[in-house]
């Protein structure tokens, strides 16, 4: 721990704000309290979610969501129970962000495209393919090697050329979501709609499945339900499973393929939204409750395992959300008052909703804001 103090003292003094170094002792102090009491770690990663796309955030300027439209009551009461991040960082995109997240680095030290996962350089066999090179160790190895127990699901989006890329290869004792940036929510299968590429089988007239579990194809798993609802149920099943009596320690890592595109909800949940009258808007609120849904059962299911009070978890979204009309995969969020969205270095684009939360939390911190700078990749240490 002092070797990373050190390190990083040395990186952002004389070039951050002098109250960032707060927000880097707050790090470091919060690590040596999981070194010591080892509670459950939950990390949750939402893909896409817009400033203004939430409950605690909503109607903050003129044009911004009005609180009918952003309906995140689960994620509201985390925020008054924890610690609110009101200067948390992130790339602009997906894949820079979840390599950041998963190797402790900054995005121009890992992955800074978000290169199509087939692209290589053969003349480079360790860094040269997409996502986080080989050699670097990431999260949940450093969690394994600490007692914990791993597990991730949802997306990945951090490299799948070689096994070592993959979560299984990366520490995860187990593993169900997806590879690619994004897939379709009903079959699992890949096409410009969910990622805007093609891919080499629909140049064939056949359908690429992207779904996996631990080591190989999650084989009759694709096409039965919502696919948010099959990472629901897989990541409560973990908490259920979670061996208490073992002493062992959980870290989950739930990474929401919501609120990426393509904009796909069941249509109950976008009938609730049917005063909006833009069809992205309108999904895209629908897809928020969703998640804030599945968010809330997850907290349910710790309290009823009695995990609760000894979890931390950690909700960040992966950037800003994405304002873009480009056809089938436009966006649907609002960043107002921040100005852009995904894919720019706006701070719409890069400043992202992220808080801290759970029972570990000492009461004196609980319903307090963090005004300072922090980058995702922090979170890692």
């Amino acid at each position: 721990q002092m070797c990373i103090r050190d390190r990083y003292q040395r990186r952002v003094r004389g070039i951050w704000p002098e109250n960032t170094m707060a927000v880097l002792w707050f790090s470091f102090t919060l690590l040596a309290a999981v070194s010591a009491t080892q509670p459950h770690i939950f990390l949750v990663l939402i893909d896409d979610l817009g400033w203004a796309n939430v409950g605690n955030r909503a109607g903050t300027g003129n044009g911004s969501t009005v609180p009918e439209e952003a309906v995140t009551p689960n994620m509201d009461k985390l925020v008054r129970h924890g610690i609110r991040l009101n200067r948390h960082y992130t790339y602009n995109y997906c894949s820079p962000s979840r390599a950041s997240l998963q190797s402790g680095r900054l995005p121009m030290h890992v992955s800074f495209n978000n290169d199509d996962p087939t692209t290589w350089n053969p003349s480079d066999p360790v860094s040269g393919f997409a996502g986080i090179p080989r050699e670097m160790t990431g999260i949940a190895e450093k969690l394994k090697s600490g007692g914990y127990s791993t597990h991730m699901t949802g997306k990945w989006d951090a490299g799948m050329a070689t096994w070592e890329q993959t979560p299984i290869g990366r520490g995860y004792d187990s593993f169900f979501g997806y590879y690619h940036h994004a897939n379709d929510y009903y079959t699992q299968t890949l096409g410009f709609q969910s990622t805007g590429s093609s891919d080499i089988c629909e140049a064939h007239n056949m359908s690429l499945v992207d779904l996996w579990r631990d080591h190989g194809p999650a084989h009759g798993e694709n096409g039965t339900l919502y696919e948010e609802e099959l990472f629901a149920r897989n990541t409560l099943r973990v908490i259920e499973d979670h061996d208490l009596s073992s002493g062992q320690p959980l870290f989950m890592f739930h990474s929401f393929h919501l609120i990426h595109t393509p904009l796909e909800v069941p249509a109950e949940f976008e009938q609730e939204f049917s005063f909006l009258t833009d069809r992205n808007r309108r999904l895209y609120a629908a897809m928020v409750k969703y998640m804030d849904e599945k968010l809330g059962m997850f907290v349910e299911a710790l309290h009823q395992k009695g995990m609760w009070d000894n979890t931390l978890m950690v909700v960040s979204s992966d950037n800003g959300g994405p304002i873009y009309e480009t056809g089938p995969i436009a966006g649907g969020a609002n960043n107002i008052p921040l100005k852009g969205g995904k894919l720019s270095d706006w701070e719409g684009g890069v400043r992202v909703n992220a808080f801290v939360s759970g029972g570990v939390l000492p009461s004196s911190v609980r319903g307090t804001e963090l005004d300072s700078y922090i980058h995702l990749s922090l979170i890692h240490i």
